[in-house]
């Protein structure tokens, strides 16, 4: 009998540390994420960052220094307000992202997109459809849905 306990004693610690082993590697794993998601998000971030500023100062400030009609004038006024809060929430996404607060930073990147939209409405109301853009409305787009999906992957 004394050896049958300690097959089932023995076979109780090698499940044990198999079990352990699994959780350690799922650990490692979710590290390995995090670590990558990290290291894209904020290449992602700070190049996106650039070129928004570049876009603010090359589009929407050249606009908006040679618009007379109030309602142009309004609408650039409000993009370059939309432009600069999108442009500090980008910045408070890398800083959340280096700091490991995924879910704040998926917080700031619904904010670029929601920013982003309100431009992008009087934008198409007083211009139409204008290349410049709508070329950048769909890069902008296209990082923050990236950004959002890459957040969203690591927050437990």
């Amino acid at each position: 009998m004394a050896i049958h306990i300690n097959k089932i004693s023995i076979l109780l610690i090698i499940s044990l540390i198999s079990i352990s082993l699994s959780y350690q590697t799922i650990a490692n794993d979710l590290n390995v994420d995090k670590a990558n998601v990290k290291n894209v998000v904020t290449s992602l971030v700070v190049s996106s960052i650039a070129k928004m500023e570049e876009f603010l100062k090359t589009i929407i400030l050249t606009h908006l220094a040679i618009a007379i009609e109030t309602p142009k004038k309004s609408c650039l006024e409000t993009c370059k307000e939309v432009y600069e809060s999108a442009i500090d929430a980008m910045k408070s996404t890398l800083k959340e992202v280096n700091e490991g607060n995924y879910y704040e930073a998926n917080v700031d990147v619904s904010a670029v997109g929601s920013n982003m939209e309100t431009c992008k409405d009087c934008i198409n109301e007083i211009y139409g459809d204008d290349p410049e853009f709508t070329k950048f409305d769909n890069w902008s787009h296209g990082v923050i849905v990236d950004a959002s999906y890459r957040i969203t992957s690591v927050i437990n």
